[in-house]
């Protein structure tokens, strides 16, 4: 059985390309007029820019839905650049040595080229390609205009990352230093997307701090917002991978986003988290023992699949473990 090779520093490259936020996200008529010049250029039936991560290829334009959104990485001929860095020309892919025992046999494509993406001189993100079904170089081939069409998606990318780092700027919550509610719809969005192209489970957590109002009227408001910022301090410490995001999304309503997780894990990691908070000993006047407690709501994309039935399962769930006492973890029910 054929195996994809990978490249060396392979935690880092995928670092890297998760830090462009092009993973996921919504088409863009930019890259797509890319693959459109590409196709028309070479006369190919088909060009498309994929982005390969750990275990999957994920095409960030394509001209025709001949070629799958999605693919495992093991399916792709693209790997192969991503592993050595370097540009590939297949004639025919049926009889190529370089493909033995590769799924793409099965496929109608015979001719393949495609130049690497490489971010910083160093890391191969992805490929610029083109496929035909007639096998063989068509007359007077060469690679160079894929380069240059690969140089150009290149500076989109380099773009779309330099603002994705000027966005957080704006997703940022001015108090807690936690993303804000307009970074946590995005980040749901996403999150739900990659659920959905990788088969991998998301989950939600919803986190209310009990009784915050009487903080306030008790303590003050400057005695509020240290208890916020002390709150979402022990939040940053407990998101440190790289699916986790964490934000504030209300007043006292923070939102943690566990990517790869299901329930049975999120509601493990709500309940360390109830308990983390409660030793933190913040002071509360209403609370337990005169410490802040929080109530969490946790749900996953294993029954609720778009984001605003994920936010709804646990804001549900929230409600529910504020109505039987606070402090206390809830999870949504298998399927709603």
């Amino acid at each position: 059985m054929w195996q994809s090779p990978s490249p060396p520093a392979e935690r880092e490259r995928v670092e890297v390309l998760e830090s462009c936020g092009l993973l996921d996200s919504l088409p863009d008529p930019s890259f797509d007029r890319v693959t459109q010049l590409t196709r028309l250029f070479y006369g190919a039936d088909v060009a498309f820019l994929g982005l390969v991560d750990g275990s999957m290829q994920w095409m960030k334009s394509r001209t025709s839905t001949d070629v799958p959104e999605i693919s495992g990485r093991n399916d792709s001929i693209c790997t192969l650049i991503i592993a050595s860095g370097r540009e590939l020309v297949i004639d025919d892919i049926r009889t190529s040595p370089l493909l033995a025992g590769h799924a793409v046999h099965g496929s109608p494509w015979r001719f393949y080229a495609g130049v690497p993406l490489i971010l910083d001189g160093r890391w191969t993100i992805g490929t610029l390609c083109i496929l035909s079904r007639t096998p063989g170089k068509p007359e007077g081939f060469t690679t160079a205009v894929l380069r240059d069409l690969a140089a150009l998606s290149l500076d989109l990318i380099e773009f779309r990352r330099r603002n994705s780092e000027l966005q957080l700027l704006s997703h940022s919550d001015k108090l807690t230093g936690l993303g804000n509610r307009r970074l946590f719809d995005e980040e749901i969005e996403r999150a739900c997307r990659r659920a959905k192209r990788t088969g991998e489970p998301a989950s939600l957590i919803l986190l209310d701090i009990d009784h915050f109002k009487q903080l306030n009227d008790a303590s003050g408001h400057p005695a509020g917002d240290a208890a916020l910022v002390r709150v979402a301090s022990a939040l940053r410490d407990i998101a440190r991978r790289p699916d986790d995001v964490v934000a504030r999304v209300g007043g006292e309503e923070f939102a943690l986003i566990l990517g790869g997780t299901d329930l049975p894990a999120a509601a493990e990691r709500a309940e360390w988290i109830r308990t983390r908070l409660e030793a933190e000993g913040i002071a509360h006047p209403a609370g337990p023992r005169g410490k802040l407690t929080a109530s969490l709501g946790v749900a996953s994309t294993q029954s609720a699949e778009t984001p605003d039935r994920l936010f709804a399962s646990a804001d549900r769930a929230l409600y529910a473990a504020k109505a039987v006492g606070r402090n206390v973890v809830i999870t949504a029910p298998a399927a709603e």
